[in-house]
Formats: C-alpha cells, structure tokens, sequence
C-alpha cells in the first residue's frame, strides 16, 4: 500500500524511465517512447554471470487502475520472456493497493539450473523492482 494519490502512482509504474531505473543490475537504458524501451541487465545465477539484452514494451494501459508490461531477453545462451501486470486499487482508510503480477518463462543456459533456482531468482529481482518502485512513491 501506498499514500499516493492513484494518478501518480500510475505515472511512476507507467513511466519507462522510472520503471528501468528500478531494475536490479541496470547497466544501460535506451527510452524509445512512452511505450518502449531497451535496457541491459547485469544477471548472476549461481556460477552463471553476465548481461541481457532486454526490450520493454508497454501493452495495456488503463489510467489508472492497469498497466501490463512486456519483456524480452537475450543473452548468456538463454532467452528470457516476462509478463508484469500492475492492478492499482482505492485501500479501505486511504491510500492505494498496488497489486502485481509477474510470469516469467526462461530457455537456454539459464533454465538448465532448474526451475526452483530460476523461479526463485526471478521472483527476487520482481519483488526488488516493485519495492523500488513503491520506495520511489512513499
């Protein structure tokens, strides 16, 4: 939950570069519009390091109660695919409830550590990215 009125913690979680400055292991940001942008991750998992390529892109965008993102990345012999959707909600006594979502689908190299590795790894980087953004908001 946050004291945020909901049209400005709609602006945050829907702003490229507000969401890609949030992004455990930013190395790199290109903002290609409102709706896109690229970014370059610094990943390590297990003895596995190195960066991905991702690409951003904004798909729904309903002011201002949902936004959904996707994303796609490459690199490290692995291709990762992302799905972020954000439901904003009025909370009981004030303030608003930013639920999330998050499915993330890994190949390569990388899903060859397993799933529970994998699954807990990107769980940790979502959670860090939206206690950013809910840092950013408070």
């Amino acid at each position: 939950m946050v004291s945020a009125r909901r049209e400005h913690v709609f602006g945050v979680i829907s702003d490229p570069n507000q969401v890609a400055r949030c992004i455990p292991g930013l190395r790199r940001l290109d903002v290609k519009s409102a709706e896109e942008f690229d970014a370059v991750v610094g990943v390590g998992v297990a003895i596995i390091t190195g960066e991905l390529s991702m690409h951003f892109s904004a798909v729904e965008k309903n002011p201002p109660s949902r936004f959904k993102l996707l994303a796609h990345g490459t690199g490290l012999g692995s291709a990762v695919d992302v799905e972020m959707v954000t439901e904003l909600a009025d909370a009981e006594g004030g303030g608003m409830l930013m639920k999330w979502t998050a499915d993330a689908t890994v190949s390569g190299k990388l899903a060859s550590l397993g799933q529970g590795l994998m699954k807990s790894q990107a769980e940790k980087i979502i959670r860090q990215l939206f206690d950013c953004l809910r840092n950013k908001l408070e």
